[in-house]
């Protein structure tokens, strides 16, 4: 099991604890300034002692654990109202929202670009319903995505 899966995982269990969802994990940086993003999730919405508590708690069993070699910073936060999208559970929990993905092909309007309301999603493929009707995206095509906020 690879760094990132052990942090995955010991971040699963502690947001379990809490009736919380892991959204995503990202590590990035450069050997030494390292930053591991833990994003987490729950109906209505999370706050910042709720962070605060999965924070520490991660802390601790990263300490514990040591999966990441060298020295990083651990950020805890929601994944906000415009969040990246790249699992298929990603896509499939975000039914019914807007979203701006960018492709490795040019697809709808010769573009790299497809903007539309998230229809449907499944192991294999996205479906947006834009102004050009439904665009089928399966996901080897798909560099980027994330959802679109938009005020009522």
């Amino acid at each position: 099991m690879g760094a990132l899966e052990e942090v995955r995982d010991l971040a699963e269990s502690v947001v379990r604890r809490r009736s919380l969802r892991l959204w995503d994990v990202e590590l990035g940086g450069q050997p030494g300034r390292m930053i591991l993003r833990v994003f987490v999730e729950a109906d209505g919405g999370i706050d910042l002692d709720t962070v605060a508590e999965v924070s520490e708690e991660l802390s601790r069993a990263l300490d514990l654990h040591d999966p990441i070699a060298g020295r990083y910073t651990l950020e805890v936060s929601s994944p906000g109202l415009e969040r990246t999208l790249r699992t298929p559970d990603h896509f499939s929990s975000s039914v019914g929202r807007r979203a701006v993905v960018k492709t490795s092909q040019r697809l709808v309007g010769n573009s790299h670009r497809v903007e539309g309301v998230i229809a449907a999603a499944d192991e294999g493929e996205v479906q947006l319903e834009t102004d050009q009707g439904n665009v089928e995206l399966p996901y080897d095509v798909i560099k980027s995505a994330r959802t679109v906020f938009e005020w009522e």
